[in-house]
């Protein structure tokens, strides 16, 4: 829920409480504002890297348009589905999916050993392609993976590769979906 503050709002992140509060601030009293309540201003680089390394897809940078299925991004771990809700755009695709059980692939938060590389580039195990990289920063990614590779790799220690570099995906704490 929203409460005043500053001047404006501040609100909790919906999707995720690790991802911090939102401020809606009027521009000359924000740093007053921040201060006041010894709150630290961060710039997008900082946010970008908290985002990353919690798992959490950017809209713009992680999904692809008329292509990416909520499922697969993790979105219903994230209150950006409602199971009790009715009448929204692709809500028979969303709830088929979850109830059969259809997903194949999730987005992984993956950890780089080397260069970082491209959007886009294959994720690999074994020379077979079993994904793809989405975002990245300072040694931190999404990567979009087949689960029965990625769990395969994670069971016998394989590795994943992506371009030149090593990947190390994890499954996110906060989604205990299935």
């Amino acid at each position: 829920a929203a409460v005043g503050f500053g001047g404006g709002l501040a609100f909790t992140d919906p999707r995720l409480p690790g991802l911090g509060a939102r401020l809606f601030l009027p521009a000359d009293g924000l740093e007053a504002a921040l201060e006041g309540a010894g709150l630290t201003r961060r710039d997008g680089a900082e946010y970008d890297r908290l985002r990353l390394s919690l798992g959490v897809p950017d809209g713009s940078r992680d999904l692809v348009p008329e292509k990416s299925i909520p499922l697969e991004n993790r979105l219903d771990a994230l209150n950006a589905i409602s199971w009790d809700k009715g009448c929204y755009m692709g809500q028979e695709l969303t709830a088929r999916t979850k109830y059969r059980a259809l997903i194949r692939k999730k987005l992984f938060p993956v950890t780089i050993d080397g260069p970082l590389p491209e959007a886009g580039t294959p994720v690999t195990l074994d020379g077979k392609e079993i994904g793809e990289l989405r975002s990245g920063r300072d040694g931190v990614a999404l990567a979009l993976l087949r689960l029965e590779e990625a769990n395969r790799a994670a069971e016998a220690g394989l590795a994943l590769k992506a371009g030149d570099s090593g990947l190390s995906p994890r499954t996110p704490e906060w989604d205990t979906t299935p």
